[in-house]
């Protein structure tokens, strides 16, 4: 049997085990890992950008260096040209190779000048030097056409080519000289670097070792928490039995298992059915007892390798593996209910229980999760209505029934899914035509049959409990939709419809008083609706119910006045502050004077208790006149508006609220 509460590894223990979990620890680890990570990375930054340096450097020196070797070599072949041309007294050939090498270095001197390599000062003596020289060689070659002596320009030439010469061999020398200083810098730097990281490189293994240490048992811990978040996320906090979610899970399992082997498999949905009794009898203390008993009977009785779940509420479901027959799933049926039909002693007393259970097969009657669940569904409501205990799933049983059984567990699902929508159906004032209050209405958004109106489904709901469930969720939607409307500065209280067992049970106006603080709503926007017929039964208790909630300060209105049987006597009991005239006396009073006058008489009965009163089913402008000449002070219909979504009506709020115009017509 699969389903309870596993056990949880034990925590660490110890003074090792305490420190190795405590954040400060961790903290201090992955901190110093990161200071050591980047003091390395530093390092390893800093000897990078040392070593492209250097080697930028030495390119740079290189290129230098070459340049002025260059330079030596073009004066040093301008002078030999000059020594070759003054040798031959100045011949067409040597003339024409003297010319050649005229400012030939020109070149190369932009190019330190472009690139700054030299220092500019030793650089605008080069180049001083070397415009005077070629200067001179141009003056040697004007005297020699001209069969001038040219001794002495010959002496001068000789006399500048020599520092020329010696000045540009001087700034090959002061680049290398620069260059190897540079790189003596390198090593000094180099060393550092090196000395910084093996002095750091033990201390980053040993912050990694204690950071490796720490994170293991993070990550350990990491896992059981995970473990528990896994555990608390698929099983019921009250029974330790699985959950919703791991029912759904093993359920699909089953499924695949059965897809691949084509063993069958069949599926038990239980369902308490005295359980509110005991809730409202006993407490809630004794209602969670009840629980969790009916949870160890269950797990008892049921065999290794079964799934036992708590659906929520009062609802179990069984999954058994490998049953071969309907036969034997029914069996296991009636073991489980004899199980659970044992009495049970709550707060001292013993309780007879009983249980509906419903049963359906894999894959006679469905061959996935939701059908299977649907038909099982089904065959519930099917036991419950009965009586029977234990129902299989028949497509052809009760007849008609099995469409609206069908459709009960629908809704059951709708519910869970989010299908139920509300609508809203504004009021006015009928002194000053504004917009005064809405009343939140029910509707069901089928996936297949479409939008379904509350008669569809709410009598449905009723007859098989599920009202709270669908009560409860537009309760949640309308607070929702409340505080919304304050959020965009539109103060509309809100009717909600309230069922008869919600004023049996005593724990409703505390559900409600949660509701209204969780959506964060003043009660006074909040207005619970209730019938006639809904307090015929257990006045005593209904008026508490109700008691409780003027108190907190939640109005009470009584629906479709005038339709019951004891009106007065409940108005006398009851703290209602509005009743709501129904809406079969309004369609018919301008055409039927007996309705008018019921009519007259509700607004006079009212007016006298000091209640406000409501008039609903106003479909045309002279009902409206009408209402307002008797008194009546508010009114809703089709001639003011339709019920509208959520949003359709935030719109109809805006444009009275923006235009200041009265209501006239829908």
């Amino acid at each position: 049997m699969t389903g309870s509460a596993g056990s949880e590894r034990a925590e660490p223990r110890g003074w090792w085990g305490r420190w190795l979990a405590s954040r400060a620890v961790a903290r201090a680890a992955i901190a110093g890992t990161a200071v050591g990570i980047t003091i390395l990375a530093a390092s390893a930054v800093f000897a990078s950008t040392v070593t492209a340096d250097a080697t930028r450097e030495v390119r740079r020196t290189q290129q230098t260096t070459k340049v002025l070797n260059d330079i030596s070599v073009r004066i040093n072949a301008q002078d030999a040209a000059l020594r070759e041309y003054l040798a031959t007294g100045g011949t067409k050939y040597r003339s024409d190779q003297l010319a050649a090498t005229l400012d030939s270095a020109r070149a190369d001197l932009d190019w330190l000048q472009a690139n700054n390599a030299v220092d500019q000062v030793e650089l605008d003596a080069i180049r001083g030097a070397y415009a005077n020289y070629s200067r001179i060689v141009v003056e040697i070659m004007t005297q020699t056409e001209r069969g001038a002596s040219v001794q002495g320009y010959a002496e001068l030439a000789s006399l500048t080519f020599a520092p020329l010469r010696d000045e540009v061999l001087d700034n090959v020398h002061i680049s290398q000289q620069s260059l190897a200083d540079y790189l003596e810098g390198v090593d000094d730097r180099t060393v550092l670097v090196r000395t910084v990281a093996e002095l750091m490189i033990p201390v980053v293994v040993l912050l990694f070792a204690v950071c490796a240490f720490v994170l293991v048992g993070y990550q350990r811990r990491a896992e059981r928490q995970a473990e528990r978040r896994l555990h608390e996320a698929t099983h019921d906090p009250l029974t330790g039995l699985g959950n919703r979610t791991m029912f759904q899970d093993r359920l699909a399992a089953a499924v695949r298992q059965g897809e691949a082997s084509g063993e069958p498999f069949s599926l038990l949905l239980i369902d308490l059915d005295r359980f509110k009794e005991v809730n409202d009898t006993l407490g809630h203390a004794a209602g969670d007892e009840l629980l969790c008993e009916v949870a160890e009977r269950l797990s008892r009785t049921c065999r290794t390798g079964d799934t036992v779940v708590r659906l929520g509420g009062d609802e179990f479901a069984v999954v058994l593996p490998s049953t071969p027959e309907r036969a034997a799933a029914l069996e296991a049926g009636h073991r489980v209910l004899e199980t659970l039909r044992r009495p049970i002693e709550l707060s001292g007393l013993m309780v007879d229980i009983d249980a509906s259970i419903g049963v359906s097969m894999y894959p006679e009657d469905g061959s996935g999760t939701s059908e299977l669940l649907q038909h099982a569904d089904v065959a519930m409501y099917a036991a419950k209505r009965r009586k029977d205990g234990v129902v299989g799933y028949d497509p052809s049983m009760d007849g008609g029934d099995a469409g609206r059984l069908s459709l009960q567990s629908e809704l059951r699902q709708g519910v869970e899914r989010g299908e139920l929508v509300v609508f809203y159906q504004p009021k006015v004032d009928l002194a000053s035509r504004r917009p005064c209050g809405a009343e939140a209405l029910v509707r069901w958004q089928h996936p297949e049959r479409g939008l379904l109106g509350p008669d569809t489904f709410i009598p449905m709901a009723e007859e098989s409990g599920l009202i709270d469930l669908v009560t409860a969720e537009v309760l949640e939607q309308a607070l929702d939709q409340i505080a919304r409307w304050v959020r965009l500065g539109h103060q509309l209280p809100v009717s909600v419809n309230i069922p008869a067992r919600s004023l049996a049970d005593g724990a409703f106006p505390e559900t409600v008083m949660a509701a209204l603080d969780r959506h964060g709503v003043r009660p006074g926007l909040l207005t619970l609706e209730i019938t006639e017929s809904a307090m015929i039964g257990d006045t005593t208790r209904a008026s508490e119910v109700l008691q409780e909630l003027r108190a907190y300060g939640v109005n009470i209105s009584i629906d479709d006045f005038g339709t019951g049987y004891s009106s007065i006597a409940n108005l006398r009991d009851m703290p209602p502050h509005e009743l709501k005239i129904d809406r079969s006396f309004v369609m018919r009073m301008s055409a039927n004077s007996r309705d008018e006058t019921i009519v007259r008489a509700v607004v006079d009965l009212a007016k006298n208790l000091h209640l406000r009163v409501v008039a609903e089913g106003v479909e045309d402008e002279n009902a409206m006149r009408a209402l307002s000449e008797l008194g009546c002070h508010e009114a809703q219909g089709y001639h003011i508006s339709r019920p509208l979504p959520a949003a359709e009506l935030t719109v109809w709020l805006s444009r009275y609220a923006t235009s200041g115009l009265a209501i006239s017509a829908a």
